[in-house]
């Protein structure tokens, strides 16, 4: 057991690491990554891929890392994934010297590295920090755990906006993803000071076999249940924010700069999410917040739709869209988190949360690659009229996404409302943006 005093020091060092470790989680998201590839030469179909490609490596990952973190120790694998993705950011950094076939060679090498490493940690992340945390103060920890972090993340993506503005070429790029490694190489040290309680404290460690391990997963009541839902709803979510970044770049030929503004507005509407959704949830449960969310991520669709006939300029209708879908899907992060937390089995916690994170993984990955292929093989007609406006073939891929968001809305019942607090996963990210 830890004394009061080394609580608050372990509280304080998660913090620090996962400031550290967020802002390079969030160049998927403020825009970053979208412009580093651009300039790279990399077309917008295959920057869809790429975005697509860490949470499909991830699905394959995540249950065998859990399962052997269970057993090997949580902070040995993850500190090993610490090393593997202060290589990957190297890798990505040096992708920026060369042609653009050599570059996306070590792009997509970054991505796979990257990959391996995040399930490393991703995989016990949770269940290292679970008995850290006690459960009366957790929800509150949590949120000020993802508060600080974001915050860092916005201040940081704000930095990067201002150096764009003054600066687009490769070399700035180069630079700021040199920061981004050093607080990488700064993580490793930080990460290898939270204490690992269990195996200190000689804990059972479930040393059955995997299938049985599994299986016992599986056998939670209603867990199966919820996490197909969340399957289900992330399919048609996660390519949102992906289309969102690419009419940014090719629809309204946003500047690198606009890009990563739109980018930390992303950022904040997560920030606000995740605030509204602990409070949401506690006063009405998680499944009326499924309901709302649903409806919130349609209305926010189609008002991207809607941007022709917008009063005020294209900016800031998009910039608030942004803002809004990111809301709406931190708000339903949180209640995601909460039923997970409620349902999952007090053994093998590493592999149970594991489970419900391949499938999200998995989904985002398929929602990705599902607009990389529209886009590559002209599913969709790359022009269209629609009530005497023009629209494009991204605006078709919104109309998909929030057609069957709606229809989902009777999967609902999948939901066992469990949950009667709300959490937050302590370093858990959103959607993609690129």
């Amino acid at each position: 057991m830890l004394t009061e005093e080394q609580r608050k020091r372990a509280f304080n060092i998660i913090i620090v690491n996962q400031c550290l470790g967020m802002i390079s989680g969030a160049l998927f998201q403020n825009g970053f990554y979208l412009n580093y590839f651009s300039k790279l030469g990399i077309s917008s179909a295959a920057i869809a891929m790429l975005f697509a490609l860490p949470p499909l490596i991830s699905v394959f990952l995540l249950l065998p890392f859990a399962f052997v973190a269970d057993r090997m120790g949580k902070k040995r694998l993850a500190l090993g994934g610490q090393v593997l993705l202060i290589l990957s950011l190297g890798i990505m950094l040096a992708a920026g010297w060369g042609n653009a076939f050599y570059s996306m060679g070590l792009v997509v090498v970054s991505l796979l590295i990257s990959s391996i490493g995040g399930s490393l940690q991703g995989a016990s992340w949770f269940a290292l920090l679970n008995p850290i945390i006690p459960k009366e103060i957790r929800g509150r920890f949590f949120g000020r755990l993802r508060v600080t972090f974001m915050s860092v993340t916005i201040l940081f993506t704000v930095l990067i906006t201002q150096v764009l503005k003054i600066n687009e070429t490769k070399v700035a790029f180069q630079v700021l993803l040199g920061i981004v490694l050093l607080a990488a190489i700064a993580r490793y040290f930080t990460y290898a000071r939270i204490p690992e309680l269990e195996n200190e404290n000689g804990e059972d460690n479930h040393r059955h076999s995997f299938k049985k391990a599994f299986s016992g997963v599986l056998a939670v009541p209603s867990y199966i249940h919820f996490t197909s839902y969340v399957f289900l709803i992330t399919l048609f979510t996660a390519g949102v924010p992906i289309v969102f970044g690419l009419m940014q770049k090719d629809v309204f030929a946003f500047s690198p700069a606009q890009i990563t503004q739109m980018g930390n507005l992303f950022l904040i509407g997560t920030l606000i999410g995740c605030w509204l959704g602990g409070r949401t949830v506690d006063r009405y449960g998680t499944r009326a917040v499924f309901m709302a969310t649903h409806l919130g991520y349609s209305l926010v669709v189609i008002a991207m739709l809607t941007r022709h006939w917008a009063p005020w300029p294209l900016s800031v209708h998009v910039g608030t869209c942004s803002l809004a879908f990111s809301l709406v899907g931190a708000t339903a992060g949180v209640a995601m988190t909460s039923e997970v937390l409620a349902l999952i089995p007090a053994a093998n916690k590493s592999l149970s949360t594991a489970v419900t994170m391949t499938l999200f993984s998995l989904a985002v990955a398929l929602s990705g690659m599902f607009v990389s292929r529209a886009i590559s093989m002209d599913i969709l007609a790359p022009e269209w009229t629609m009530l005497s406006q023009n629209y494009t073939a991204y605006d078709a891929l919104l109309l998909v996404f929030a057609t069957m968001i709606l229809l989902l809305l009777m999967t609902i019942g999948l939901v066992p409302k469990i949950a009667k607090q709300a959490q937050l996963m302590p370093g858990g990210g959103s959607y993609p943006r690129i």
